[in-house]
């Protein structure tokens, strides 16, 4: 290809796709390499397909606390239904995300790309294409045990398990972590019978105490099997039923086993050694202007290891376009939101009563419990919490911690009292309608100063 374009994007996720959005919008022409469907794992085979599955399993669920309270009867998993649809919302999605990019002008390639001199990059099927500036945001692929392979029939990863097109009777879930706490309060749902096996003494142990323990808590009430610091030491495939051996030499058997113990960067074969690009295990090695250690060359999302989240990467990926094409902008990561699709919802910002404690603050503690909300008790959805971290010095809000219903909306409240810097004083005027299910985060920012309406103490 005789054009020089001013970027040259590697990969097509959701670092990737935005990136050559936001450079086209500065007036940069672009072209976009990705090997697989644009979207990357995030659209084809991770946020967006569990989260429909999710919409499924959320239903289900209250459908069946419905006894006595309006609702007879039950409603249950279309395997058939569940995976075409699954598949439609993600096809559309890639359509979307294609006429985008075509209504941009930008060049889209398909095929792997590997970077071979400075401005450079092989693309399979395609030659050397040339640009000003390279972005490389390949992401990540998941990790598999040493000596526990993946099968595709019995053995999955997570992109196995959305494409099984069945609802097993068993699974074993190897990882307690956000991807196996997901999967199994979804399969949960639809009635297979699982049991989580996880090396660390708690499920999801990047989340606050208080948080991991309730959810453990509902999990068991499920009926979902713990086994906590707990090993699988060795998986066997005995006729057609998975069997685990775990360091206890205790057995445990189910139809299928899904492994979920973290992500990769996918750094092999991009060419990083061709410019001496810095990198580790964790992934390329970046500053807060995404830019590597070699000039002209930035890197944003799961490649660089560090927040291996959907909008994390997007908004890195439009930090690199933007510096790549003469910007100086930093990234901040101070409010970043995690959020967890299990049944209930997870999600926080900001610091955890742990880590502030060990960053030197004296804390106070404002929580509001759903079961005192009415619009959860409406809802049936009454398990969880509100959980505001406070410093007890200057009433500055540290982190805001949710369990419950809709707990990944309802943190956009905390983002921006965190990302603005608020204090107890400035966000506790604020009026949160009624009713609804925010007030539970107004009256958790009250129970800090020990002033809740709806709590007795």
């Amino acid at each position: 290809m005789d054009q020089v374009f001013d970027l040259l994007v590697l990969g097509g996720g959701p670092a990737g796709y935005p990136a050559a959005i936001r450079a086209s919008q500065l007036g940069a022409s672009v072209c976009l390499i990705e090997k697989s469907s644009l979207g990357g794992v995030c659209l084809n085979y991770g946020c967006i397909p569990t989260k429909t599955m999710h919409g499924l399993a959320h239903l289900i669920e209250l459908a069946s606390s419905g006894e006595g309270k309006g609702v007879s009867g039950s409603i249950k998993c279309d395997a058939e239904g569940l995976f075409s649809h699954k598949d439609e919302v993600v096809k559309n999605l890639v359509s979307g995300v294609e006429k985008i990019l075509k209504g941009r002008k930008i060049e889209v390639l398909k095929g792997s790309g590997r970077i071979v001199a400075p401005g450079e990059i092989e693309v399979e099927g395609h030659g050397i294409v040339r640009g000003d500036k390279i972005i490389i945001a390949t992401g990540s692929s998941e990790i598999e045990i040493p000596g526990i392979g993946f099968d595709g029939r019995n053995i999955l990863s997570s992109t196995h398990l959305l494409d099984l097109g069945r609802i097993p009777e068993s699974m074993i879930v190897i990882g307690g972590g956000v991807i196996g706490s997901e999967f199994a309060s979804i399969f949960s749902a639809f009635g297979t019978r699982i049991t989580i096996v996880e090396m660390l003494p708690s499920l999801i142990s990047t989340e606050d105490i208080h948080v991991t323990r309730s959810f453990q808590s509902l999990m068991k009430k499920k009926g979902i099997t713990l086994k906590l610091g707990s090993k699988v030491t060795r998986l066997d495939t005995v006729e057609g039923q998975v069997i685990a051996e775990l360091y206890s030499g205790e057995n445990i058997s189910a139809e299928i086993a899904l492994v979920s113990v973290g992500r990769r960067p996918n750094i092999s074969g991009v060419g990083l050694e061709a410019l001496e690009i810095k990198s580790d295990r964790k992934g390329i090695t970046v500053n807060s202007r995404m830019e590597s250690s070699a000039d002209g060359v930035y890197a944003a999302g799961d490649v660089t290891g560090g927040y291996l989240l959907a909008h994390v990467a997007t908004r890195e990926g439009i930090i690199a376009a933007e510096n790549a094409l003469g910007g100086s902008r930093e990234i901040d990561y101070s409010s970043v939101p995690f959020t967890i699709y299990t049944l209930p919802e997870i999600s926080h910002v900001g610091l955890t009563e742990g880590e502030a404690g060990e960053k030197g603050f004296e804390t106070a503690v404002g929580r509001f419990p759903f079961a005192a909300n009415g619009k959860a008790k409406g809802l049936r959805e009454e398990d969880g919490f509100v959980k505001w971290v406070a410093s007890k010095d200057d009433g500055r809000l540290l982190g805001l911690h949710i369990i419950g219903p809709q707990a990944t909306e309802l943190i956009s409240a905390g983002i921006i009292a965190i990302e603005k810097g608020m204090s107890v004083e400035d966000f506790e005027p604020v009026i949160f309608p009624h009713p609804t299910l925010s007030e539970a985060v107004g009256e958790a920012a009250e129970a800090l100063q020990g002033r809740a309406i709806h709590l007795l103490r």
